[in-house]
């Protein structure tokens, strides 16, 4: 019996009664879809599955995909994605500063992802938060001027290397921020030393992908903001200021500190969340800090 416990008020949850170590049934599999397109974003705790057994889970609510760029990808299971700040002789062990700006997973390609599961492997002690954005919340909030001006209009998203922007939050102590500019002139220097990486022979290669500023949700039906603060380049029809500028407004409103949901791992979670509904960032990890995350996510539909 799943039981739901709400982490805000009517956004997020955790589920009781979910064991990732027992086959998951077609029943269970339901309350675990329908928990989250209610709650948008579903966390179970205590969990230590085998890779097949993580994939057993996910595979309950859709068909799985590998990342695409596949030097990322765990070799006996290329559909586990290793996101790590964890560097061996040099080498991060798995993708190094990604996600550190507010997004939906994968709207540069023609179908995204529609869920992303996140297990935490290894947790630092501070930092390392996933902060979370309930974008059907997002857009009920704006104006009915806004919403005319956007509803019909389709962003332009493009595959960039966006590797060590290290925090997506909004205000940081000037401490932490010297420290991110710090790490961000080394990993900088080293790029220029090393060949370049998986993500930046990718980066802007990839066609551009034109996808609606609100979206209906597949399941709900609902309407949400889709934006991801860094891929956008501006928006069809619109002169690219004009564009960029109410990109940049849409994202600023959405993510006001008070419609945050902050999200403070430990050892064993496993988090979904729904691309549809939601947009999130990763926040600062300080290097001497083990962070290591196994990602997998369903494969979506073409977003209308």
């Amino acid at each position: 019996m799943i039981e739901a416990t709400e982490l805000s008020p009517g956004f997020g949850a955790e589920l009781g009664g979910v064991d990732l170590a027992r086959p998951v049934d077609a029943a269970t599999a339901e309350d675990l879809r329908r928990s989250l397109w209610r709650h948008k974003v579903i966390r179970i705790r205590g969990q230590n599955p085998t890779p097949d057994q993580y994939l057993a889970f996910a595979q309950a609510f859709g068909e799985l995909e590998p990342f695409f760029i596949g030097s990322y990808n765990l070799e006996s299971h290329p559909q586990i994605y290793v996101l790590s700040n964890v560097r061996r002789d040099g080498v991060a062990i798995g993708r190094d500063g990604a996600g550190t700006h507010w997004h939906s997973d994968s709207t540069f390609v023609e179908r995204p992802s529609s869920i992303t599961f996140l297990h935490a492997v290894a947790v630092p002690e501070q930092g390392g938060d996933t902060l979370f954005i309930d974008t059907v919340a997002a857009y009920e909030r704006l104006d009915d001027a806004t919403k005319a001006l956007i509803d019909g209009r389709r962003a332009v998203h493009r595959y960039q290397k966006k590797e060590f922007i290290l925090s997506g939050e909004r205000d940081l102590p000037a401490e932490e921020r010297a420290e991110i500019e710090r790490l961000q002139r080394l990993r900088a220097e080293e790029d220029r030393e090393a060949p370049p990486s998986a993500t930046a022979k990718r980066a802007n290669t990839e066609p551009d992908r034109l996808q609606p500023i609100a979206r209906t949700h597949p399941i709900t039906g609902k309407k949400a903001l889709y934006l991801n603060d860094e891929m956008c380049v501006g928006i069809d029809g619109m002169t690219e200021p004009d564009g960029m500028a109410l990109l940049r407004r849409l994202c600023h409103e959405a993510t006001a500190p008070e419609h945050i949901l902050r999200y403070e791992w430990k050892m064993g979670d496993i988090v979904a969340w729904d691309n549809a509904a939601t947009i999130h960032t990763a926040t600062f990890t300080r290097p001497e800090e083990a962070r290591i995350m196994h990602r997998l996510t369903v494969k979506g539909d073409v977003p209308f």
